[in-house]
């Protein structure tokens, strides 16, 4: 089974580590994980214009996403 992650993007659900929220900008998530990888090449920016809401870890990539964890996950 695959996954739209937003902007045409799509992956393989077997490939998906974790789905994380990062609304918040103090979550530790956001501080001690993402913040540091930002701007490293296997990170995939995936909101053009609008503040990334969620990160999906995959196991050779970071991607962020516009659309919220929860909807992803249900999908």
């Amino acid at each position: 089974m695959f996954l739209h992650l937003g902007n045409n993007y799509i992956i393989n659900k077997n490939d998906i580590i974790g789905i994380f929220n990062i609304k918040q900008k103090r979550s530790n998530i956001y501080k001690f994980f993402l913040k540091p990888k930002l701007g490293e090449k296997n990170v995939v920016d995936l909101t053009n214009k609008f503040e990334p809401v969620s990160c999906i870890l995959t196991t050779d990539k970071i991607i962020l996403s516009s659309i919220a964890s929860q909807t992803l996950k249900n999908r």
